[in-house]
């Protein structure tokens, strides 16, 4: 547990990281604190909805992934109340966000929510295993999935975001991500993973 706690505090500040694609990525995108007004902008408008979150962690690194990828199409597994996925719309005018409710539940406030944000987000009530995304957010608490599934919808160029990889079922599905070789670079933030599938990368796993 000391090593597990050492090593993730060396290599969230890049030491001991010699892939520059992985160092990059951790001291100027995951470690980056720079206020985007587009936060106050959400804010704003959560606040008009009266709608609060506790997940800022998850939804500023969203945001930056988004700006840093560039990805032209977006699936996120479980749309909720559409609380991240205004920020994953906010961060590219050029990505499309495919949200799904599994059940629906949620789907009117999310609708109400982008309407009055009016960005590029479609709200969709089943999954075609067979369409590929350049981006694709998961979150194992409340809508559990499977590696081959997640593969299926993925190219070269995919990024994965897994959120609830703490305990339970989702820490078992995370050590089984970063174990299989397809997962090219994996990093574990504790409570949320980053997986990108670039076979040109050598495997590689960080703490965060």
């Amino acid at each position: 547990m000391c090593f597990k706690w050492f090593k993730r505090r060396k290599q969230a500040r890049g030491f001991g990281i010699h892939s520059p694609f992985a160092y990059n990525f951790v001291t100027h995108i995951i470690n980056e604190e720079y206020g985007y007004t587009a936060f106050l902008d959400i804010d704003q408008l959560l606040r008009a909805h009266n709608i609060e979150t506790s997940d800022k962690k998850l939804h500023h690194l969203s945001y930056k992934l988004v700006r840093y990828f560039k990805p032209g199409r977006v699936l996120e597994l479980d749309t909720g109340k559409g609380i991240n996925t205004l920020y994953l719309s906010a961060a590219s005018k050029d990505a499309v966000c495919h949200c799904f409710d599994p059940e629906g539940k949620n789907v009117l406030l999310a609708r109400n929510l982008h309407t009055t944000y009016n960005r590029h987000v479609e709200f969709i009530d089943e999954i075609d295993l067979s369409e590929l995304y350049d981006g694709i957010f998961v979150y194992l608490n409340s809508f559990p999935v499977d590696m081959e599934s997640l593969l299926s919808m993925s190219s070269d160029d995919t990024f994965w975001v897994i959120a609830g990889i703490k305990s339970g079922n989702g820490k078992r599905f995370w050590k089984a991500v970063v174990a299989d070789e397809r997962a090219r670079i994996t990093f574990d933030m504790k409570d949320i993973g980053v997986v990108v599938l670039k076979k040109s990368y050598h495997k590689a796993s960080y703490l965060i």
